[in-house]
């Protein structure tokens, strides 16, 4: 439809709208809440102004009469709306919330949050001219998680982060690894990295290092290693998050659990090299205590530019 412009205008907003009230719903239903995400704005209107009648939830919210009123009938159908009858005049009603919606609501509010603060996430990455910022919303939420990091975000325990065990977790490790080099310096992978990458048991695991992965609900989304490097410090590689799951605090997660690491091999410090261009993953390592050693007289690959050390042990 992109190729239409702004001719397509009204059928690329529909598609935002009904694939945002779908995951929405999705969300809804993972966290047990008993509302429909099209039940939203006449119950958060009634919550903030109390009882009201049919036509002024219809005048209020924008929407036509009939579709207010099929929405209303639904929710009393569902025990979610009271109707109640004007003493004065009893061809007069009004609808309010039910003790259940009003419970549902209250419980909905940290989950209404993650949605916007998610879907505020998506936004901020726009900019420019309308149409070029639809364009760029509908590459970036038509084809992201973003219901599975709004999950994410009210239920952070579902990070599982262990030591990879199995073909499939060193093919991920591989892969998410491999998709990073091929974004940030696709014309500076060296065989080292492929042989490390390819054979990590050899390069990683008989030397003494261990090779761990993060997932949620059985999805790989990071991964890192760490690897003896001298008598006492460890060296930390490969730390690395998919572009689909960044922002969500799962890289301070996974250099937590490096370190953590770090100390049962017995390492005092932890180093890695980087490249001073990644700001991002400067500022988490910054963040974390590392600071960068000056006393380097070489790196491990030609496009290291940068050595950082933690101290482990004070």
């Amino acid at each position: 439809m992109e190729q239409f412009g702004i001719l397509s205008l009204g059928s690329r907003l529909k598609r935002l709208s009904d694939y945002l009230y779908s995951e929405v719903q999705s969300i809804y239903t993972s966290q047990s809440l008993k509302i429909s995400s099209t039940y939203f704005p006449i119950l958060r209107l009634l919550q903030q102004s109390g009882p009201l009648s049919v036509v002024e939830i219809s005048e209020q919210l924008g929407l036509s009469h009939p579709a207010v009123s099929k929405q209303v009938t639904k929710m009393l159908k569902e025990g979610l709306l009271l109707k109640v009858q004007d003493p004065d005049d009893q061809r007069r009603s009004s609808i309010s919330l039910s003790t259940l919606s009003e419970q549902e609501m209250l419980k909905a509010e940290p989950i209404l949050k993650a949605i916007g603060d998610e879907l505020q996430r998506y936004l901020d990455r726009v900019s420019g001219p309308f149409l070029q910022q639809l364009e760029l919303l509908e590459g970036e939420l038509l084809n992201g998680p973003y219901a599975k990091r709004v999950i994410y975000r009210l239920n952070p325990e579902q990070l599982v982060i262990q030591t990879c065990n199995t073909d499939k977790d060193f093919k991920a490790f591989k892969q998410l690894n491999l998709e990073w080099l091929e974004k940030y310096f696709c014309n500076e992978i060296y065989t080292k990295d492929r042989q490390l990458l390819s054979q990590p048991q050899k390069y990683i695991g008989d030397l003494g290092g261990v090779v761990k992965v993060a997932s949620v609900g059985g999805e790989v989304i990071g991964a890192y290693y760490v690897l003896p490097h001298s008598a006492h410090e460890i060296e930390l590689g490969k730390l690395a998050v998919t572009e689909a799951y960044q922002g969500l605090g799962i890289g301070e997660a996974l250099l937590s659990d490096a370190m953590d690491e770090a100390k049962r091999l017995g390492g005092q410090r932890l180093m890695l090299e980087s490249h001073t261009s990644l700001a991002p993953a400067l500022r988490l390592y910054r963040k974390a205590g590392f600071i960068e050693d000056l006393d380097v007289d070489g790196f491990s690959v030609p496009r290291a530019n940068i050595r950082m050390i933690k101290q482990l042990v004070e």
